[in-house]
């Protein structure tokens, strides 16, 4: 009988390998952020591939292909931004290493673009007054404004990590808030006697509220 011919296998392509690059963040419990930046970055490097007519298949990117796309991203975009998919895409390479699906990486000698220091804009004594001002009353959405303005301004905590703050997370006898922040790390972000003042106040106008049983 003569012997059936084998079809040359198809090298997957940037696109295919970024979803199942998404699963294997899963896998390994990321943080729901990094796997959207990680996955952002290796989509956004597909789609630009596809754009420009280079090369779709992991297999066939060289290190020209990676830095023609951090160059549109800086002309375009941002230094900052331009950074965070370095990142995503030296991570995506090198888990394709890892895999045998690559000999080596093509972002081995990739530099991350250089980010220049901008001093972050700081609110006055009088615009934090008057946002204070803002959030006064005596109703449920008043006590949770103060609550929530007083509490960015004593722990400089992120708002993903106040958003996901839980009764439990509120220590009032040490001042801290125990909060989850980075990496899935928890720390404790102290407070002061005006902010615990606020949080008391919010959680009494809270016990009424239609929802009080939630935590």
């Amino acid at each position: 009988m003569p012997q059936a011919t084998r079809a040359n296998p198809v090298a997957p392509t940037v696109a295919e390998l970024g979803e199942e690059f998404e699963l294997s963040l899963r896998a390994a419990n990321k943080s729901p952020a990094t796997v959207k930046t990680y996955g952002t970055a290796v989509r956004q490097f597909a789609a630009f591939l596809d754009e420009r007519g280079m090369p779709a298949e992991a297999v066939n990117i060289r290190r020209e292909h990676v830095e023609a796309f951090l160059e549109h991203l800086l002309a375009t975009r941002s230094a900052s931004t331009a950074k965070t998919r370095h990142g995503g895409l030296a991570v995506f390479f090198n888990w394709l290493v890892e895999d045998g699906e690559l000999p080596e990486s093509p972002m081995a000698k990739v530099r991350a673009p250089a980010v220049p220091e901008q001093p972050v804009p700081v609110l006055t004594d009088d615009q934090v007054r008057a946002l204070l001002r803002v959030c006064e009353g005596r109703d449920f959405a008043a006590r949770r404004d103060t609550a929530i303005v007083r509490l960015f301004l004593d722990s400089g905590m992120r708002r993903s990590e106040l958003a996901n703050l839980a009764l439990d997370d509120i220590d009032f006898d040490m001042g801290v808030a125990t909060v989850l922040g980075k990496g899935r790390r928890y720390r404790s972000s102290p407070f002061g006697s005006k902010t615990a003042l606020a949080l008391k106040k919010y959680l009494r106008e809270r016990s009424r509220h239609a929802h009080a049983s939630s935590p």
